[in-house]
């Protein structure tokens, strides 16, 4: 049997309740805003072991979208280390009450009071859908974005991002209901330079320590040290508007790291033909000074960075001010076959040597 039930008459049933299910003031306001349909995706944003400077760059966005629009009409951002208001453990524990989607909330309206045990939304599995079960949906539904390398070693006392709650253990109780994960920036995605040299704090990119936690989870990859602007706002913009995301093997969305900067018909480096440089500053292609354009999938060679205003891309790149890419959108960058980063005596002639 199914009662249904009107929003106001839902609103005055939960307002009863709030306090017997520990739902706060700040949720019972939120709820109305979702019911209102002006709900936005809430995104918990966590930094483990990074220099934020993938949260500078997301904040530098203008081309795709502004940071401000981004935060205005896109996200609700429920919790940044350097961006919420609130600091410390007051902030993160405002984070671990997430809300419900739209969706979410909108198939729980049509479950509500529901004798049918097969409903989506008895999520404690007693037969009834009901303010029980609102109780553990809005702790669902929320997105959760990782910057930073997240460290194992030491039981993950190596970073601690509230009193007692380490990285890893941030990972594991956040990522549990978290409807996407997205890894931002190469420390985020692989390790990056946490996770370089001898590894002493056991640095792990998300992925790797979800799987070390035993989760099934996985995160979309958005590499790049740090993370392009257009990369993240594009990617996040893709998901919250239903799009499909193509990946490719490391994760990463083949839109933004599906070609190679060097090796392509379509000629993305513009000193890949012609004179080699041999010395930083020359003009030419760089492989003789160690560029890494062979095997570093990135579109920065046309995206660029620092645009000037909505709609444009960006007025230069790396190789573009004349030094060679190192590699910094890869698994096993900076170690490897991406060390070091510059070569400064380059060989003679034309060759691909």
């Amino acid at each position: 049997m199914i009662v249904k039930i009107s929003r106001r008459d839902f609103l005055k049933a939960v307002s009863v309740a709030a306090g017997a299910l520990g739902l706060e003031a700040s949720g019972m306001l939120k709820l109305q805003e979702v019911l209102a349909g002006n709900g936005l995706p809430p995104v918990i944003w966590l930094q483990g072991q990074s220099c934020s400077g993938c949260s500078i760059s997301f904040l530098n966005s203008i081309n795709l979208k502004s940071a401000k629009d981004v935060l205005i009409e896109d996200i609700n951002l429920e919790y940044h280390p350097n961006l919420s208001a609130a600091a410390g453990d007051f902030a993160i524990s405002a984070a671990s009450v997430a809300r419900p989607s739209p969706g979410e909330l909108q198939g729980l309206a049509t479950d509500w009071l529901s004798g049918d045990a097969t409903s989506n939304f008895d999520l404690n599995g007693d037969g009834d859908v009901n303010l029980i079960d609102f109780a553990k949906l809005s702790q669902r539904g929320y997105i959760l974005v990782i910057e930073g390398a997240i460290p194992t070693g030491a039981h993950g006392e190596y970073c601690e991002i509230a009193e007692g709650l380490t990285m890893i253990d941030a990972l594991e109780k956040f990522s549990q209901n978290a409807s996407l994960i997205v890894a931002v920036g190469t420390c985020a995605a692989f390790g990056g330079i946490p996770a370089s040299g001898a590894n002493p704090t056991g640095a792990m990119g998300v992925n790797d320590a979800l799987e070390h936690l035993g989760k099934s989870r996985t995160a979309i990859n958005i590499s790049g040290c740090p993370v392009h602007p257009d990369w993240l706002v594009g990617t996040l913009v893709a998901a919250l508007t239903g799009q499909a995301i193509p990946l490719d093997s490391d994760r990463r969305p083949t839109e933004y790291f599906g070609e190679l900067i060097h090796e392509n018909d379509n000629g993305n480096c513009p000193f890949k033909e012609g004179a080699r440089a041999h010395i930083l500053g020359d003009v030419g292609c760089m492989k003789p000074l160690g560029c890494k354009g062979e095997k570093t999938r990135a579109d920065c060679y046309f995206r660029k960075w620092n645009s000037g205003g909505s709609g444009e891309y960006g007025v230069n790149w790396c190789m573009g001010a004349g030094s060679p890419c190192i590699g910094c959108t890869e698994k096993g960058f900076p170690d490897g076959d991406f060390a070091p980063f510059y070569k400064l005596e380059g060989g003679g002639g034309r060759d691909d040597d």
